[in-house]
């Protein structure tokens, strides 16, 4: 004779299972190729003008450079002594005969 159990309590397994449906998952996949491909279009533009700014900020680096060189000559030849005794002559200055000193005693304090 064979022993063999039985049991009637029903046992169910609660298996949980995932349908994945393609047409789903292949646009949310495009979806994420489409959007990854428009950010990089963005940061591309975004690279491209900031570059563009550093060429032109560049450029106007150097002219200024420029600028200033030429300007530090025509100051320096404006300065000179030749042009100081020039600019002297011009001006309406008045020889100084006798100068006159004032002493002021060492114990004296400023008062208002």
């Amino acid at each position: 004779m064979q022993n063999v159990l039985v049991s009637n309590l029903p046992i169910t397994i609660n298996s949980v299972r995932i349908k994945i449906n393609l047409r789903v998952l292949s646009f949310f996949l495009f979806l994420t190729a489409l959007s990854l491909f428009a950010v990089t279009i963005l940061q591309l533009n975004t690279y491209t003008k900031e570059f563009y700014l550093v060429q032109s900020y560049e450029k106007k680096i150097n002219q200024l450079t420029q600028e200033n060189k030429v300007l530090e000559i025509n100051f320096s030849q404006a300065n000179s002594l030749l042009h100081i005794d020039n600019l002297a002559q011009n001006q309406i200055f008045v020889k100084a005969g006798k100068i006159d000193y004032i002493r002021i005693l060492e114990s004296t304090a400023l008062a208002k």
